[in-house]
């Protein structure tokens, strides 16, 4: 089957659901036997031109809508000021943080981070693949929500023990120190259980 034959099928049932009709109910009105709409939707059979007119008929539209190419849906990326920041310019608003503003920027790049994961989301439900590049820029800003959401959490965590149990910790003033730092462990962790699994099997 044809490409354009699966994608009038598609629409044929995406406006048959829209308007809340079942098949049987569909084969009753347009005169067409409701397996032959089955295999129609499902892209098995081909619709002569007189069933594409008595289906659109008995749905209420043109035949034209059944040829009509869908636009991709316009789902609009959130605003994320924190992320899109040059790192050097973060880095500067970074190191001066005190306890109170480094959890401030950690809760404000966190919701970025939630922004950009339900943007994600809406662009995978609307049918939006992969190589599209507004997934590929959303899953790039992500990361990076990621990264900083990772360096002030850590900030924050640093300076409220030192604050609060006089810890000496070392507080960083740059992205690249503490994510650095945290990628430094997570290596080390993930060597660590390398090396136990073989020693263990």
């Amino acid at each position: 089957m044809a490409d354009i034959d699966k994608a009038i099928g598609e629409r044929i049932r995406r406006i048959r659901r829209s308007k809340r009709i079942g098949q049987v109910e569909l084969a009753e009105l347009s005169g067409v036997a409701q397996g032959g709409i089955s295999a129609i939707e499902l892209g098995k059979r081909e619709a002569y031109p007189s069933t594409l007119e008595r289906l659109a008929a008995a749905l209420g539209v043109p035949v034209a809508e059944l040829f009509r190419e869908e636009a991709p849906p316009k789902v609009p990326p959130p605003k994320t000021p924190l992320t899109d920041e040059p790192e050097s310019d973060f880095d500067t608003r970074f190191g001066a943080t005190d306890l109170e503003d480094a959890e401030g920027v950690k809760e404000k790049v966190g919701a970025e981070f939630d922004k950009l994961q339900g943007y994600i989301r809406s662009l995978k439900a609307a049918g939006i693949g992969g190589d599209d590049l507004r997934l590929k820029q959303a899953r790039r800003h992500l990361r990076e929500a990621k990264r900083r959401t990772l360096a002030a959490t850590s900030r924050a965590t640093d300076l409220a023990l030192n604050a609060e149990f006089g810890r000496n910790l070392p507080v960083y003033d740059t992205l690249a120190a503490y994510v650095g730092q945290a990628e430094a462990v997570a290596e080390y962790l993930a060597e660590e259980a390398r090396t136990t699994h073989r020693d263990a099997g």
